[in-house]
């Protein structure tokens, strides 16, 4: 396992996918299993366990630096760093995120869901991606809209160095995002990743601050990117999760003319999210697949695969024929 600094000198795990130590549950039954055990917890919240929950968490939020941070995001956002956090795992957690309280809430069926939620955007990413690449040089660039961190960016090439469709390509992941401490993050840990399975690869990453409703700034992102190149967008728990219908529609507009495939996770809107806006303000809005096919479809791109998670269905779109 290697680890990476974040900018306030905290050492991290690197989350690499391919290692036993951040396992999936990957089979249909092991996912429905999660999901069930979480829609079961969050069924046992009454009224007064509601009530109570709130100043729990309030209190116990001065010794976990974990629960800070999702109390925190009842106000909007989980930002960049306490997001990839919770996806390393109870088992993977290290100081200042390692005390009990920490790893009871990592181990919570909705925070393990990160993690697989990660997973299935990486398959799709990679899956899009291999028939692009094969038998050919061009270029790779991976746009990550609000990405921070980027893991799904980063254990993207590493499956694809793993099946030799780096080799002899330049790649490059471009974040396209306000946040700063989650892209040095991102690079820090590409760092790192150089020195094992990323080892020999031609790989930059760049930072360009912005925000995914400003479509002149995305358009210009795409317009700096070589015209030869292979372009795919991601945004794990990001746009199609947190951003308006316009705005949806007005990134995918801009990114159709240059972008081959997009991937990203979309809020369900099934029983759990229901019951857990009964305490939770988090800022997703839950349309489910059927409601997000309609916004995208004047984009120019379709579903053209998802699977599902917990509270997310994760999609691979490519463009409408």
């Amino acid at each position: 396992m290697l680890f990476a600094e974040t900018p306030d000198g905290e050492r991290l795990p690197v989350l690499d996918l391919s290692l036993p130590e951040f396992g999936t549950p990957s089979a249909p039954a092991e996912i429905e299993a999660m999901a069930a055990a979480a829609l079961a917890e969050e069924k046992k919240r009454g009224p007064l366990q509601r009530f109570l929950l709130r100043f729990v968490m309030m209190s116990i939020a001065k010794q976990s630096r974990l629960v800070a941070a999702l109390q925190a995001a009842n106000a909007g956002y989980l930002s960049g760093i306490p997001t990839y956090v919770l996806k390393l795992g109870a088992a993977n957690l290290v100081p200042p995120y390692a005390s009990e309280i920490d790893k009871r809430v990592a181990d919570a069926p909705t925070v393990r869901s990160l993690r697989l939620r990660l997973a299935q955007i990486v398959e799709l990413l990679a899956g899009g991606l291999t028939p692009l690449l094969k038998g050919n040089q061009r270029p790779l660039v991976l746009l990550e809209i609000a990405g921070g961190p980027s893991a799904d960016a980063l254990n993207t090439l590493i499956r694809l160095e793993a099946e030799g469709l780096l080799q002899g390509r330049s790649a490059e992941i471009v974040i396209y995002d306000l946040d700063t401490e989650g892209p040095a993050f991102a690079g820090a840990m590409l760092a790192a990743l150089k020195t094992g399975p990323l080892a020999n690869c031609d790989i930059a990453l760049r930072h360009v601050s912005g925000n995914w409703s400003d479509t002149a700034a995305l358009k210009a992102v795409l317009d700096a990117i070589p015209a030869d190149a292979v372009i795919a967008a991601t945004s794990e728990g990001g746009l199609f999760e947190y951003g308006s219908d316009s705005d949806i529609l007005g990134a995918l507009k801009t990114l159709a003319p240059r972008a081959d495939i997009v991937t990203g996770s979309v809020t369900r809107d099934g029983e759990l999210n229901r019951l857990m806006r009964r305490h939770s303000s988090a800022n997703t809005r839950p349309r489910g697949l059927a409601r997000f096919a309609e916004i995208i479809a004047p984009s120019g791109y379709r579903i053209a695969r998802s699977q599902g998670a917990v509270l997310s269905d994760q999609v691979l779109l490519t463009r409408s024929p």
